[in-house]
């Protein structure tokens, strides 16, 4: 399954590399990771709007093909983690994908249905440049208490060598989000898909180490 999966992606870089786009996000490997997913009642957190139930999985999923299409615009190669049950699994086909980077979308949730605000979860010292300008751009574009950048053993960046981080941009648990998901516009997923195209071109834009994988290094790549 896992070759499949690469196979698949290999021939879909090849076409958004012949694009020739020139920016920060040219040739870099960016692996996206919706959280959960795994299974049908693997979902994360529900939030309501009227009644009507926005699952934590269909907000990260369309998270990740708007921002999926915005950075292959510009150049970026993006790698779709398959929606494994096994977090460890997830890291490791991205590893195997050669990326330089790795972001597991999520959205917190609470039985309260005002609380809202946004964190960022990472766990090795590498993490901290990737996590700085995205959660950045995130309080800014969101507009929402900013709860910091926490250094704890969460998810799927206590595994890897790839800096990878864990966000939760905000709560789909809170009624007004979950009720923005439902419109056409979407105005929240598309905030949150700039902020994190802002974050990633200034990762890039700098020598933070981001121009060679550690996944591409073992492969003899760079």
């Amino acid at each position: 399954m896992k070759k499949l999966f690469l196979a698949v992606f290999l021939l879909s870089s090849l076409l958004v590399l012949s694009a020739g786009a020139t920016s920060h996000l040219t040739g870099k490997i960016i692996a996206l990771d919706a959280g959960h997913g795994s299974s049908a009642t693997d979902v994360g957190t529900t939030g309501y709007c009227d009644g009507t139930p926005v699952k934590e999985v269909d907000v990260n999923l369309k998270v990740r093909a708007e921002l999926k299409t915005k950075l292959e615009t510009d150049g970026a190669i993006v790698f779709e983690v398959p929606q494994l049950s096994s977090r460890k699994e997830r890291v490791e086909a991205a590893e195997a994908a050669g990326a330089n980077v790795l972001i597991s979308i999520h959205h917190n949730g609470s039985t309260d249905t005002t609380a809202d605000y946004t964190q960022t979860f990472i766990t090795q010292n590498s993490d901290k440049k990737l996590a700085n300008p995205i959660h950045k751009a995130l309080v800014a574009v969101l507009g929402l208490p900013d709860h910091g950048i926490k250094h704890d053993g969460y998810g799927m960046t206590v595994y890897g060598s790839i800096p990878s981080i864990l966000t939760e941009a905000y709560f789909i648990t809170d009624t007004d989000e979950a009720c923005d998901f439902l419109t056409t516009e979407q105005a929240r997923v598309q905030q949150e898909v700039g902020a994190f195209y802002d974050g990633l071109n200034t990762y890039f834009s700098g020598d933070t180490g981001g121009s060679c994988s550690p996944g591409q290094a073992k492969q003899g790549k760079c």
